[in-house]
C-alpha cells in the first residue's frame, strides 16, 4: 500500500508541473498578428536581401476591433458626402466589411480552443449499487463510489496547447491579409472612380470647344454669300453628339465604380456616396529589390504560413508523444453494513487507490499518425516557398506596371498634354480665318482629348498599381521619399 500511495504522488506532482508549464493563452494571444511582430525560430527564407531600417517603413495600420456578435447599425442614405477622405473610406470598410469580420470571429474562435484542449479532461465518478450485497468478513458491501482522472503522458498538454496557439495565431496573420485585401479593393474602386470623374471632367471642358466651332461655323454658313459651310456646321454637330454620348457612358462607369465601392465598404441598401475622389501625392520605389526584401518582414500571408509551419511541428512531436501511455489515477469507497460475517466486523467502510494506464499497442495506427503530421509539415513548408514565389512574382511585375504608368503620365503632363492644348488653340485661331479645314481642327481637337483622358488613366492605373503592390507586400510603400530607397546597382 506505501508504494501504491508513493507512486499516486509522483504522479499527482507530475500533473501540478504539467498545469503550471500549460499555455496562458490570455498572455500570449493578446499579442495577435502586427506586421514586424516577434515571431518563433523558422528555417532560413529563400530572400537573402536586407531590409532597409525599420524606421524607413510605414506599415498599414490594421484595426482588430473587440468582436462583436452584431455589427453597429448602418443609416440608409448618403454615406460620404463630397469631402469624405479615402482614409474615411478604408476606416468604414475595415470596420464593417464582412469579410472581415467572418475572419476576425474564426481567430476568436481558434483563440477560446486554447485552454480547452491545454486543460485535463473531467474526472470521471461513477455510482455502483450492489442489488445483492456482497457479503465481506467486515460486512455486507452495499454501494460503491468511485472517482477517476486521466492525466496524458507528460509534455501532451503542452504540445496541444502549442498547437491551438499557433493555429489561432496563423488566424490572426489571415485577419491582417484579409485587412490588405479590402483596403486594396478599397483603394482600386476608389481610383477607377477618379478616373472616371476627371475623364467626366475632361470631356466637358472639350464640349465647350466644340460648341465655339459650332457657333463659328454657323457664322461662315450664315455669311457666306452662296451659303456653303453646312456640312461643317453637321460634322460638328455629330462630334457634340459623340461626345454626349461618352457622357453618357461615363455616368454608366461610375455607376458601376460606386457599386464596386458600397461592396468593399459593405454598405447597406440604398446607400449613396457622393464624394470627389482624389489622388494622394504618391512615390514609385525606384527598385523592386528593396520591396522583395520586405515581403519576409511584413507579408502577413507568409507570417501564417509561419505559424503553421510551428504548428505542424508541435503537432508531429505530439504524434511521437502518443506511443507512451497516459495514466488514469482514481480512488474508490465502498460503503460497508454492520453485521458481518465474522465476529470481530466493525462495518467501517472501506478504501481503495487505483492507478492504471492505457496500452498504445497498436502501432500501425500510431505510424499512420507520425507520417500524417510529417506530411502536413512538407505540405506547410512547400506551401510557404510557392506562396513565396508568387509573391515575389507579383511584386516585381506590380513594381514594372506602376513604374511603366508613372513614367508615361510625367511624360504627358510636362512635354505632350501642353504642346497639344497650344496646337488645338492655334488650329481654332487657323480655322477663324480658314487656314486649316474643319477635319484638321477635329483632328487636333481629339488628339488633345484621347492625351488627357490618357494621363488621367495613366494616374489611376499608376495609383491602382500601387494599391496592389502594399497588398502584396504587406507594407504602406508609397509614402517614403523618393530617394530614400536604396539604388540598385
Amino acid at each position: 500500500m506505501l508504494r501504491w500511495v508513493s507512486l499516486l504522488f509522483l504522479v499527482v506532482a507530475a500533473t501540478a508541473s504539467g498545469c503550471a508549464s500549460a499555455p496562458k493563452p490570455t498572455e500570449t494571444i493578446a499579442t495577435a498578428f502586427r506586421p514586424n511582430s516577434e515571431i518563433q525560430p523558422l528555417p532560413p527564407t529563400r530572400s537573402q536581401q536586407k531590409a532597409p531600417p525599420a524606421s524607413t517603413i510605414r506599415h498599414v495600420n490594421f484595426v482588430v476591433p473587440a468582436p462583436e456578435p452584431v455589427a453597429p447599425e448602418i443609416p440608409a442614405g448618403a454615406l460620404f458626402g463630397s469631402d469624405a477622405s479615402l482614409d474615411d473610406l478604408l476606416g468604414f470598410a475595415l470596420a464593417h466589411n464582412p469579410e472581415i469580420q467572418a475572419v476576425h470571429m474564426e481567430a476568436h474562435a481558434l483563440e477560446a480552443r486554447v485552454p480547452q484542449v491545454a486543460a485535463l479532461d473531467d474526472p470521471l465518478l461513477m455510482t455502483t449499487a450492489f442489488l445483492e450485497p456482497v457479503e465481506t468478513a467486515a460486512g455486507p458491501q452495499e454501494v460503491m463510489l468511485s472517482l477517476s482522472q486521466e492525466i496524458p503522458w507528460f509534455g501532451k498538454r503542452d504540445l496541444r496547447g502549442d498547437v491551438a496557439y499557433h493555429e489561432a495565431q496563423a488566424a490572426f496573420a489571415r485577419l491582417a491579409a484579409a485587412q490588405l485585401r479590402v483596403i486594396e479593393q478599397v483603394k482600386l474602386a476608389y481610383y477607377e472612380l477618379y478616373f472616371i470623374e476627371r475623364s467626366t471632367d475632361v470631356n466637358r471642358q472639350l464640349e465647350d470647344r466644340i460648341k465655339q466651332v459650332i457657333t463659328l461655323a454657323k457664322t461662315k454658313y450664315e455669311n457666306a454669300a452662296e451659303k456653303t459651310g453646312l456640312e461643317t456646321v453637321l460634322q460638328a454637330q455629330v462630334e457634340l453628339a459623340q461626345l454626349e454620348i461618352e457622357l453618357v457612358q461615363l455616368d454608366q462607369a461610375r455607376a458601376k465604380a460606386k457599386a464596386q465601392l458600397i461592396k468593399a465598404l459593405h454598405a447597406p441598401p440604398g446607400a449613396t456616396i457622393e464624394l470627389k475622389p482624389l489622388l494622394p501625392e504618391t512615390n514609385v520605389p525606384r527598385t523592386a529589390a528593396v520591396l522583395v526584401a520586405l515581403i519576409d518582414q511584413c507579408q502577413p500571408k507568409l507570417d501564417a504560413l509561419r505559424r503553421e509551419m510551428n504548428r505542424d511541428q508541435a503537432a508531429l512531436a505530439l504524434a511521437d508523444k502518443n506511443y507512451y501511455p497516459d495514466v488514469t489515477i482514481g480512488m474508490n469507497w465502498y460503503s460497508i453494513g454492520s453485521p458481518g460475517l465474522s465476529p470481530v466486523a466493525n462495518g467501517n467502510d472501506a478504501t481503495s487507490l487505483l492507478v492504471g494506464v492505457n496500452l498504445p499497442i497498436y502501432r500501425q495506427k500510431l505510424h499512420a499518425a507520425v507520417r500524417e503530421a510529417q506530411f502536413q509539415a512538407a505540405r506547410t513548408s512547400q506551401q510557404y516557398d510557392a506562396t513565396w514565389d508568387a509573391l515575389r512574382a507579383n511584386v516585381q511585375t506590380l513594381h514594372a506596371e506602376a513604374t511603366q504608368h508613372d513614367r508615361i503620365a510625367k511624360i504627358l503632363d510636362k512635354t505632350i498634354l501642353p504642346k497639344a492644348k497650344q496646337t488645338l488653340t492655334l488650329s481654332l485661331d487657323a480655322f477663324r480665318v480658314d487656314r486649316i479645314t474643319f477635319p484638321q481642327l477635329i483632328e487636333n481637337y481629339k488628339t488633345l482629348l484621347r492625351y488627357r483622358l490618357d494621363y488621367h488613366r495613366r494616374e489611376a492605373q499608376r495609383a491602382q498599381a500601387l494599391a496592389a503592390l502594399e497588398r502584396a507586400v504587406g507594407c504602406a510603400i508609397t509614402t517614403w521619399p523618393p530617394n530614400s530607397l536604396p539604388v540598385k546597382p
